[in-house]
């Protein structure tokens, strides 16, 4: 028994070989397209990343700052207008009931007090709301309909409704009186049309 390939074998595996290779190149073609195209992709990613995502990121950081600088400053206008003031009134109050008001000591610490405890007014930022996003503007929609809904269902409900006191036809016998009851011809009640024993 041999180890050496026949003619036939040796040519079915040139051939195959040359397929294989041809295969690989055009693998490398494609995986270098796709490459080509995802390096495109990226670049795309990037540029809407910069000219949409950015800045509407940066316009929710800058409402948030913007909450944070109102509030804060709120606050720190409630300190320095009520709580700084009432302490030092409370101080001056005790000193005062103490006999102790006269005393540059005492005069020098409800001083140092007002100084010390004020804290610096922060400054509200600027207003920059343009009015109500699309999510409010749906709300004012849904709220306008159905307020004019209920407008037309009440104005349904108290119109003055004219058909409902016409009698019909065949109910305008009720109101004369029968041949050969005693009526007055007054009818009244569910028994009216019906004659009386």
């Amino acid at each position: 028994m041999s180890l050496e390939l026949t003619r036939k074998r040796t040519k079915q595996l040139k051939k195959l070989r040359k397929q294989a290779d041809k295969l690989w190149a055009e693998q490398k073609v494609v995986a270098d397209h796709a490459a080509k195209i995802a390096r495109d992709a990226g670049h795309q990613a990037k540029a809407y990343g910069n000219e949409s995502l950015l800045p509407t990121a940066d316009r929710l950081v800058h409402r948030g700052v913007d909450a944070g600088r109102d509030t804060l400053s709120r606050a720190t206008k409630g300190w320095n207008g009520s709580v700084v003031p009432a302490i030092a009134s409370g101080l001056g109050s005790f000193a005062a009931l103490a006999q102790i008001a006269k005393d540059e000591r005492v005069k020098d610490a409800i001083d140092n007090v007002k100084r010390y405890a004020t804290v610096p007014e922060v400054k509200p930022s600027r207003a920059s709301k343009s009015g109500p996003n699309a999510f409010q503007w749906v709300l004012i929609g849904v709220g306008a309909v159905a307020v004019v809904s209920a407008g037309y269902a009440a104005w349904q409900t108290l119109r003055a409704d004219d058909d409902l006191w016409i009698p019909d036809a065949e109910d305008s016998t009720i109101d004369s009186p029968s041949q050969g009851s005693p009526s007055s011809g007054i009818a009244d009640g569910p028994e009216a049309g019906s004659p009386q024993a």
